[in-house]
């Protein structure tokens, strides 16, 4: 009897802590609408701003994200998402706008200075954009945003259809794997070269995007019956705090983007 005592205690002081027992971090304490406000600022700052805003934006960002305990996850998204896109839109940029001087010339591509210009110009405004986003999404909690903004007055309605597309995507990954596992299961190779890929990838997207839109009439379903369209007072069990340090660095980071817009206009019409 002891010994099972005792393999039950070690079974369970081995397990690993999930992350609902974890202490919130510095980041995650923070109210998300003043994380999501703030994102957003520095994103309207980076697309007014020099290339060299990119560089200290990551460095930023990377440390954020990293004191909120999601770095990992953050740079996997990074190079699997925003890298290839980001190199595609430099190549098509690149090779679509020419003038002169011109660098290099073979058939129907050129490589000119107007194309260099543009696509650095295009390819940084993406990765501010990209990487910005990125970052909200890695250091705020979507159900807790939409949540506050009911606190603050927003419908309901408004909130699930802000919440509902927060989460459209990481959905689709995760009914994607479901049914690549599936079709594994039946025999069908989706671990080859790129060809066997994309043939594994046709038969696929009919289950898929009818998943989606089942999912989604039950999920209408499962509102309406929880009372989603009633009027009234609503109770909820889930109250975000707003501290007046939350709302400090809220209008610390606006008054910071308007003094910045503000000093860009300036300068620009010297």
């Amino acid at each position: 009897m002891a010994t099972v005592r005792t393999m039950r205690k070690a079974r369970t002081t081995s397990q690993p802590i999930s992350d609902a027992t974890r202490k919130p971090t510095v980041i995650a304490r923070l109210n998300p609408l003043t994380k999501v406000v703030i994102g957003i600022c520095a994103i309207i700052a980076g697309l007014m701003s020099s290339y060299w805003y990119l560089a200290g934006f990551v460095v930023a960002g990377l440390i954020v994200v990293a004191l909120n305990h999601r770095l990992r996850g953050f740079l996997r998204l990074f190079v699997a998402g925003m890298v290839p896109t980001a190199l595609i839109i430099f190549v098509l940029d690149l090779i679509a706008v020419t003038g002169s001087p011109v660098y290099w010339h073979w058939a129907f591509l050129t490589i000119s200075q107007p194309g260099i210009d543009a696509a650095i110009h295009f390819t940084t405004r993406f990765l501010t954009i990209g990487i910005g986003v990125m970052i909200i999404m890695h250091v705020s909690d979507m159900r807790l945003f939409t949540r506050d903004l009911e606190q603050r007055g927003i419908s309901p309605r408004a909130t699930y259809v802000i919440l509902s597309t927060g989460l459209i995507l990481p959905q689709l990954v995760g009914r994607g794997a479901v049914i690549m596992d599936a079709q594994r299961a039946r025999g069908i190779e989706t671990d080859s070269n790129v060809l066997v890929r994309m043939r594994a990838l046709l038969p696929s997207a009919a289950p898929l995007i009818l998943s989606t839109l089942t999912g989604v009439a039950e999920r209408a379903a499962s509102l309406e019956a929880r009372g989603m369209t009633m009027t009234g007072p609503r109770t909820s069990l889930v109250q975000v705090p707003n501290t007046w340090i939350d709302q400090l660095l809220l209008w610390l980071a606006v008054a910071a983007l308007v003094i910045f817009i503000g000093v860009k206009v300036w300068l620009w019409t010297r």
